[in-house]
């Protein structure tokens, strides 16, 4: 019963280490990567401006600039 199992286990873990090599393979050639800047910033537009807390908690103020590496809360 245990040698079945570690043989399952073996298996998915050979299935899903392949499975991401094959999508970090995928990733790289299709360039995914070249421009990671970009694509950080695409989720902004003019009603939230990067580095400004556009929302916080009922009891915080919002529209703050944020300080560099400060987390919002």
């Amino acid at each position: 019963m245990t040698t079945i199992v570690y043989i399952l286990l073996a298996a998915g873990l050979v299935f899903f280490g392949g499975t991401t090599l094959a999508a970090f393979y995928w990733a790289a050639k299709t360039g995914q990567f070249r421009n990671l800047e970009d694509g950080s910033k695409s989720i902004f537009d003019e009603d939230e401006p990067v580095g400004t807390a556009t929302d916080a908690f009922a009891d915080k103020q919002a529209d703050r600039p944020l300080r560099r590496g400060a987390v919002a809360n």
